[in-house]
C-alpha cells in the first residue's frame, strides 16, 4: 500500500508492505514484522522507535546471541553485516546456494 504526503504522530506504524513518500512521523513506533519489504522515501522521521515482532525479532534475537556468546568470532560475524547493511551490499547467498 503506498501512502503520501500523510502526516502521524504518536502512533504505531505497520511498515511491512507499504510505501511511505514524503510522510512525516513524529514519535512513532515503527513496527517491522519481517514478511514484507518496505519503503520510507524523503520521510521526515523524528523521534521514532523501530520495535521488531514476528520473524524480523527472531533474526534480531539470533544476531544478538551470536554476537554475544560467540566470542570474538561472533561479534566479528554481526560486524561484518552491519557493514555490509551500511555500504548497501545484500547479504551474501548460503554456500549451498552459490554452488
Amino acid at each position: 500500500m503506498k501512502i503520501v504526503k500523510n502526516t502521524f504522530a504518536n502512533e504505531e506504524v505497520l511498515l511491512d508492505f507499504h510505501e511511505y513518500d514524503t510522510c512525516v512521523f513524529r514519535d512513532c513506533r515503527f513496527v517491522v514484522l519481517g514478511y514484507g519489504p518496505f519503503v520510507l522515501n524523503q520521510c521526515e522521521v523524528i523521534n521514532c522507535t523501530f520495535n521488531f515482532a514476528g520473524p524480523a525479532a527472531n533474526t534480531i534475537q539470533t544476531m544478538s546471541a551470536i554476537y554475544n556468546n560467540n566470542g570474538d568470532q561472533g561479534k566479528q560475524l554481526i560486524e561484518a553485516t552491519f557493514d555490509n547493511i551500511r555500504k548497501g551490499i545484500a547479504a551474501p547467498a548460503p554456500a549451498a546456494a552459490q554452488a
